[in-house]
């Protein structure tokens, strides 16, 4: 019967720490630049008409929200985890990124290209299995990427425009209602 208790124990210490979705690990909570976040949800960002998964997306916030509109504008710190199920080519990468980049900020695009070309730039293939994290800060975005942490990029019009790809207008409505925990 102890047994029983300890083990309940530690699977009940570990669901209370991690989410498992297809046996890809995500952190409730995960403090980034000295505040406190939570995970808000998992959505899986599938690409082409064949729908196949390309990554598994968590996001975190300073507290849970199901409406985007309520945390865009914030200047809290926000994150997301992309946690790839496929290799893709950089190429492919920066394609979607340039084309979601537009669809969201229709008319701040031209303005902020340079800076999301100097975030690209970052870019390189990425393999099945491999994370990529955007931290959204007040005053620019940092790149975590193949083992490496970038330097900030752009300010906070280009946080919150980078942060928009996901939510407004997004190519992949299943990936933004799992990131909102719908």
């Amino acid at each position: 019967m102890k047994i029983f208790f300890l083990i309940m124990m530690i699977v009940t210490a570990v669901s209370a720490n991690a989410l498992t979705v297809d046996s890809i690990n995500f952190e409730d909570k995960l403090n980034v630049a000295g505040k406190d976040l939570v995970l808000n949800g998992v959505g899986i960002r599938k690409a082409t008409f064949l729908k196949i998964k390309v990554y598994y997306g968590a996001l975190y916030l300073s507290e849970k929200h199901t409406n985007a509109a309520e945390f865009l504008q914030t200047e809290t710190p926000k994150q997301i985890i992309m946690h790839f199920v496929r290799d893709v080519d950089v190429k492919d990468l920066k394609k979607t990124y340039l084309e979601a980049f537009e669809g969201a900020n229709k008319e701040t695009y031209k303005i902020l290209l340079p800076t999301l070309e100097t975030f690209n730039s970052n870019l390189s293939d990425i393999k099945k299995g491999e994370r990529m994290i955007i931290t959204f800060l007040p005053d620019g975005a940092v790149l975590n990427f193949a083992g490496k942490s970038f330097p900030k990029v752009g300010n906070s019009d280009f946080s919150k425009a980078l942060l928009n790809m996901y939510f407004i207008n997004p190519l992949d409505q299943g990936l933004t209602n799992g990131l909102l925990g719908k």
